[in-house]
């Protein structure tokens, strides 16, 4: 086993060249038998350094952990991340956002394989979309990372991967079945040859729902259909393809507030109506690799398309659609000597976005067509002193069409203590240039835009450190502190009872400590525990809502000796947040109590191929709500089986 932080610099020649490939794939973590931290950070950098060498805050979760929680959609996993709050407008299927560090669901970047799925109209990711099925990993970054992503990442980035094919043909297939007549599917085909490797997925959930409404019996159910395609060609060890294709739809159900004038009792509450939404999307991705001396380049081209249809008593009530084609080269050359290696990254990029919405007539407001180009250029250096202490300094610069050029930078610092300890710190800035609905979305009698709105502006920074236990054991403790300017925030007029948007003067401030522990007590019993304490203010001091001052996460995982059986109990705690309420025809503040949830979770290997599993979400059967007046499902039970050959 190697050592956690004296790795040799020829080891680490190779490690940069896998995970460069990565890059156009995906690379393990791996943690090492004897609780030294190995493997490759992806997200954390523009080329790709060791665990040891990575000064950012990141949390990774593998795919064994996805299987033994029985976690089938992102957004359940990363509510066990700390730092993150998770919103969901009810049962399974309803608009669900992630906030990162108590920035906005806005402001979290979600990469899937490489490529960025934000919406181009919203900026943000809806993870009611995004199941777990066929991840091999989930990478979490936390703080200010616009100098590698680009605007939108103030809060954090979320990276997911997918699994690869590896040698040989893998077939794998799980259907499940269960409460609210839920039943879901998934099928997967996974190859590779010495220099070529393909997967292959089609994954499907439906469920009828719950009533998401405080009033009424209507179940508001939900569909998704998701296809994975991706393929590599690695003929040598200087030149690699990469190409990927991920294509959802979905249908939702839902129910909306009722601001109907003259006002009813039940004004500013949800209620039972009769409204949906059928929404598609599609994420492709070219990669290219070649390494010509000490230089490595890489060169990419993606392209995001969403279309997201609303349907109200079964007539068209309005769309959106949205295109983001993107263009990147990033070039590495590593230089130095085995104790000082050292790295210099250079990247380009180029991204065209368009935006389109329609109403209801030819002459509706809500129809129009907008574009706007940017252009980023980056350049990152990476070194480890004699000392071990590896130092990353970053710097970007951004034009854009509709905005002021912008100027955002980031330094990392990684320092061993002995052979166990690790102290980490960052520092950097961020941006998010207003999003298109926030300019030009206007919805009739509901939302006005406004183009006049600035970028948000973003400084913060993190200290914390890493402590790797002889029994493969892990513990993180970090604290962290942002501030935010020109906050972008929902403003409303009673007198007309629509809303629009302002930039907030002053600063809006995050402070915060997240606590991440991972213990093998036994051969069979894992302990998986985390904590975050979040202070999350706007310029008045007031709190931001949707964002709870305490939330920890526990799970154990005990493995059956006397059968091949694995049992999982996890849980989820949410504490006290404050949220906004319209009852009074202005928004008023109010507070959601805090709720715990409750997951147990079963598997058993009928043999080789073959396996049952079985679980049981809100055990407790939790009343509670996430958002004001949107009701979740309760208690829900569920089993299923699985093959592999």
């Amino acid at each position: 086993m190697r050592n956690y932080f004296e790795v040799k610099y020829e080891a680490i020649w190779r490690v940069v060249i896998l995970a460069a490939l990565g890059n156009l794939g995906a690379t393990s973590a791996a943690r090492g038998a004897t609780g030294q931290l190995e493997g490759i950070v992806i997200s954390g950098s523009r080329a790709a350094a060791t665990w040891a060498d990575t000064g950012s805050t990141v949390s990774v979760i593998t795919a064994s952990e996805l299987e033994q929680r029985q976690i089938r959609l992102v957004s359940d996993a990363l509510r066990a991340i700390p730092g993150i709050a998770v919103s969901r407008q009810g049962p399974v299927g309803t608009v669900t956002q992630v906030r990162i560090r108590g920035a906005e669901a806005n402001h979290t970047v979600v990469i899937i394989d490489g490529v960025k799925i934000n919406d181009p109209f919203t900026s943000e990711v809806d993870f009611a979309h995004l199941l777990s099925a066929q991840v091999e990993r989930i990478e979490i970054l936390r703080g200010p990372q616009s100098v590698i992503y680009g605007s939108e990442a103030i809060g954090g980035v979320v990276s997911v991967f997918t699994k690869r094919g590896t040698r040989g043909v893998q077939v794998e297939a799980a259907a499940e079945a269960g409460s609210f007549s839920s039943a879901s599917g998934a099928v997967a085909v996974r190859g590779a040859t010495d220099s070529f490797s393909y997967a292959l997925s089609a994954n499907a959930l439906k469920t009828d729902g719950t009533n998401v409404s405080r009033f009424g019996s209507e179940n508001d159910g939900y569909r998704n259909q998701t296809f994975y395609a991706r393929a590599g060609w690695i003929p040598s060890s200087s030149f690699a393809l990469d190409a990927s294709l991920r294509y959802r739809e979905s249908k939702s159900q839902f129910d909306p507030q009722d601001f109907g004038f003259p006002p009813a009792p039940t004004f500013g509450l949800v209620i039972d109506d009769d409204r949906r939404s059928a929404g598609d999307q599609l994420d492709a991705a070219l990669r290219g690799r070649v390494i010509t001396g000490p230089i490595e380049h890489q060169i990419a081209f993606t392209r995001t398309q969403s279309d997201e249809d609303t349907f109200a008593d079964g007539n068209f009530a309005g769309g959106f659609a949205g295109q983001r084609t993107r263009f990147d080269y990033q070039g590495i050359w590593r230089f130095g000597s085995p104790i000082v290696p050292q790295t210099l990254t250079f990247a380009a990029e180029h991204e065209k976005q368009r935006f389109e919405s329609s109403g209801t007539s030819a002459s509706s407001e809500q129809n129009q067509v907008r574009e706007n180009d940017k252009t980023g250029l980056a350049a990152e250096y990476q070194i480890r002193l004699p000392s071990l202490t590896a130092v990353t300094l970053s710097g970007r610069r951004d034009q854009h069409q509709l905005f002021e050029d912008a100027t955002t930078y980031r330094i990392t610092l990684a320092q061993p203590v002995g052979q166990r300890l690790k102290l980490r710190a960052s520092y950097g800035s961020a941006i998010a240039n207003p999003t298109f609905f926030e300019l030009f979305g206007f919805i009739p009698d509901s939302f006005t835009p406004n183009p006049a709105l600035t970028p948000e502006k973003s400084r913060g920074f993190d200290v914390g450190a890493d402590f790797a236990m002889s029994n493969n054991g892990r513990l993180s403790l970090t604290y962290f502190s942002a501030d935010l300017r020109d906050e972008i925030a929902t403003t409303f007029d009673t007198a007309t009872f629509r809303s629009s948007v302002a930039n907030l003067a002053g600063r809006s401030t995050r402070r915060g400590f997240e606590v991440e522990a991972q213990y093998p007590a036994s051969d069979q019993l894992a302990v998986w525990a985390t904590y975050t304490y979040l202070h999350s203010t706007q310029p008045d001091r007031q709190l931001e809502v949707r964002r709870p001052r305490h939330a920890a996460s526990a799970a154990l995982t005990y493995t059956l000796s006397t059968a091949p059986a694995v049992l999982t109990l996890a849980v989820d705690y949410n504490g006290r947040q404050q949220d906004l309420e319209f009852t009074t025809f202005s928004a008023e503040r109010v507070t959601l109590r805090d709720y715990t949830l409750v997951r147990v979770a079963g598997s058993y290997a009928l043999s080789r191929y073959w396996s049952i599993t079985a679980r049981v979400e809100n055990l407790l059967d939790q009343n509670y709500e996430e958002i004001f007046s949107y009701r979740p499902s309760g208690r829900a039970y569920y089993a299923g089986l699985q093959a592999s050959f």
